[in-house]
């Protein structure tokens, strides 16, 4: 009995085994084709607020490097004020580019201005900045002082080839300056 006991009871307990499996997983197949897709509404942002904060940082420091390159900028030579005037270009150029970044973010943040924010507001701020720095005005002052450090320059020259070829330098020799000796006979004669 032993020998027969044996070949029914593995394969009994085994079927047994299997069934209650099967009875406690449920229908596998089933249940994962049976099921419905739940569809969730996901929005992503199309610009995170640290990219944000990171551009306005940079639209500051570029700000304040504008700002502290134009002090003091009539204590330069020539081609100190040249370079001042290129960096200054530069930093302007720099201050642009994140402004017209920032404006698109801007635009695309408008069609949902709860939800977005920090991007207007990082925006108004950046616009602010280029608003208050006017670069523009800074170069055009900038250019200026650099004309007339160069007609400064000629006049300089002119009258240093006059010293060299004999010349003697007088009041009348030097474009636009008017000698007090004639305002003083003017002056006496009357």
């Amino acid at each position: 009995m032993t020998g027969r006991f044996g070949k029914l009871l593995i394969p009994g307990l085994v079927w047994m085994n299997l069934s209650l499996t099967l009875h406690l997983m449920g229908e596998t197949e089933a249940a994962f084709s049976t099921q419905e897709t739940s569809t969730m509404a996901y929005s992503m942002a199309f610009v995170f607020p640290y990219t944000i904060q990171q551009l306005e940082e940079q639209a500051k420091v570029e700000a304040e490097e504008i700002g502290q390159l134009y002090q003091g900028y009539k204590d330069l030579n020539l081609e100190e004020a040249l370079l001042l005037k290129e960096k200054v270009v530069k930093g302007n150029e720099a201050l642009q580019t994140l402004h017209t970044k920032m404006e698109s973010y801007y635009q695309e943040a408008l069609n949902d201005p709860k939800e977005y924010h920090y991007v207007i507001e990082g925006f108004l701020n950046v616009d602010k900045l280029v608003g208050y720095i006017d670069a523009e005005g800074e170069i055009t002052r900038l250019e200026s002082y650099i004309e007339s450090l160069r007609g400064a320059g000629e006049t300089s020259v002119e009258g240093k080839k006059r010293d060299e070829e004999g010349e003697p330098v007088t009041s009348g020799s030097i474009p636009g300056q008017v000698s007090e000796d004639t305002g003083k006979q003017e002056g006496e004669s009357e």
